[in-house]
C-alpha cells in the first residue's frame, strides 16, 4: 500500500508541476486446471524498517474484487457486466483516489479518471500501436503535459516513461506471475498505476527494475530474489534497493 499511494503521489506532483495482445510464456509451465486456478490470498510483507503490513485478497469466481490491509487501507476493484469499470482506494471508510475506466471498441483502457480527494481529479486517454505493445497516456486535464508510455512484451511491462521524469526499465523471471490466473489480467497490466510496484499484475515476476531520472541520468536500482511454490508461483520475495530489503511472503488458495 506504501508504494500504491507513492505513485498516485508522483502522478499528482508531476502534473501541478507544468499489452501486448500476447500472453505467451516464454518457458512452458503446468498448464493443469489446478494450477490455472491458483490465486493469491494473503501478502505478508515485512519492510526495510522493520514495519510489517498484511493484504488480505478476495475474490468473486476468478475475479479480483477486493484488497484489504492490516494498516487500514483497501482497494475496491468494481465490474460493470465483469468489465473493470474502476479501482477505488479507502483509508478505513474514507476515499483516498476513485479511478475509473471507459473503453474503445477493441475492449481496450481509452480514458482514465483519477480522483485524489482533496487534490483534484486528473484526466487521461490511452492510445495504442499496431500490435498493442506501446501503450502512450496524454492528460486530458493538463495541457501541454508531455505523455508518458508503457511497453508491454509477452503480458509483462518491460519499460516506462513517466513524461519528462523518469524512465524504468523491467525484467523477468519465466515462472508464473502472482495474478497470473485472474480475471481481466490483460487489462490491468495496461494501467500503469495498478504496475509500478513488486506485487503487479504482470505474467511472470520482476527480477530486477532501474529507475532513471532524465534530468540528471541518476539511477536506482531495485533487484527482486524468490522462492517458488511447486505450482512455480512466487512464495518469497525479497525486494533489494541499495540494501535496503522489503520481503513479501505469498499464500495460495491451493497451501
Amino acid at each position: 500500500m506504501k508504494k500504491v499511494i507513492y505513485t498516485f503521489a508522483l502522478l499528482a506532483v508531476s502534473l501541478m508541476s507544468c499489452e501486448s495482445s500476447s500472453d505467451d510464456e516464454t518457458t512452458p509451465l503446468d498448464a493443469t486446471p489446478a494450477n490455472e486456478t491458483i490465486l493469491p490470498t494473503q501478502l505478508d510483507i515485512v519492510y526495510s524498517d522493520g514495519e510489517t503490513e498484511t493484504i488480505t485478497y478476495s475474490y468473486d469466481g476468478m475475479k479480483l474484487i477486493k484488497e484489504e490491509s492490516s494498516d487500514g487501507y483497501y482497494t475496491d476493484y468494481v465490474y460493470t457486466d465483469n468489465i473493470l469499470s474502476a479501482i477505488n482506494y479507502y483509508e478505513d471508510t474514507d476515499p483516498e483516489i476513485l479511478e475509473s475506466y471507459t473503453y474503445d471498441v477493441q475492449g481496450r483502457v481509452e480514458t482514465i479518471s483519477t480522483n485524489i480527494i482533496g487534490v483534484g481529479i486528473y484526466e487521461y486517454s490511452q492510445t495504442y500501436n499496431s500490435d498493442n505493445s506501446v501503450i502512450t497516456q496524454t492528460s486530458t486535464t493538463s495541457a501541454g503535459a508531455t505523455p508518458s508510455t508503457t511497453t508491454v512484451s509477452n503480458g509483462n511491462v518491460v519499460n516506462s516513461t513517466d513524461g519528462t521524469y523518469y524512465t524504468t526499465t523491467f525484467n523477468y523471471d519465466s515462472k508464473n506471475g502472482v495474478f497470473k490466473n485472474i480475471d481481466v489480467r490483460d487489462v490491468l497490466v495496461t494501467i500503469e498505476s495498478e504496475n509500478g510496484y513488486a506485487t503487479n499484475f504482470t505474467l511472470n515476476n520482476r527480477t530486477s527494475e532501474q529507475v532513471v531520472d532524465n534530468q540528471t541520468l541518476d539511477s536506482e536500482n531495485y533487484t527482486y530474489t524468490m522462492t517458488y511454490t511447486s505450482f512455480d508461483y512466487p512464495r518469497t520475495v525479497q525486494e533489494s534497493e541499495e540494501g535496503d530489503i522489503t520481503l513479501y511472503t505469498y499464500t495460495y488458495n491451493n497451501d
